[in-house]
């Protein structure tokens, strides 16, 4: 490849496809992309994975797409949330945070080698409390 063709179909060194497929998807991007196994997607927000839910998903039953910003990255989506592996519905209702989280296809986290532990949760969120107060008390002074 020359180097003009290069540069026209890189940035950064990096080609646009490596771009996208690298970057966090909103869940209408990673639906987009699904096209046409999108209404039988299982999805699920990156952080419950990261925090090792087994079994914890939504099944997507529709998708409506709103153009914006030059492509389908908004939208609509309606599923049945499986929470450890049954799910909690009969009938889809709409997901919501579609735009708010970084969103993934659906894989057993204990396949990664990814567990939930309690203990880690509480000492995770008890090191954050504490930094929010050391914070305020800073604020105050």
């Amino acid at each position: 490849m020359s180097s003009l063709a290069a540069k026209i179909l890189t940035k950064d060194g990096v080609p646009p496809a490596v771009t996208f497929a690298s970057k966090p998807k909103t869940l209408y991007e990673l639906l987009n992309v699904q096209r046409s196994g999108a209404n039988a997607a299982k999805v699920m927000p990156h952080h419950w994975f990261e925090k090792g839910f087994e079994g914890c998903y939504y099944q997507i039953h529709r998708v409506r797409y709103k153009w914006h910003e030059g492509g389908p990255t908004h939208g609509r989506a309606w599923g049945i949330l499986h929470w450890r592996g049954k799910p909690t519905a009969d009938k889809p209702s709409r997901i919501r945070g579609g735009l708010k989280f970084s969103w993934r296809l659906y894989e057993s986290p204990e396949q990664h080698g990814v567990t939930y532990d309690p203990e880690r949760a509480r000492t995770v969120e008890r090191r954050r409390t504490n930094l929010l107060m050391k914070f305020l008390e800073d604020q105050k002074q």
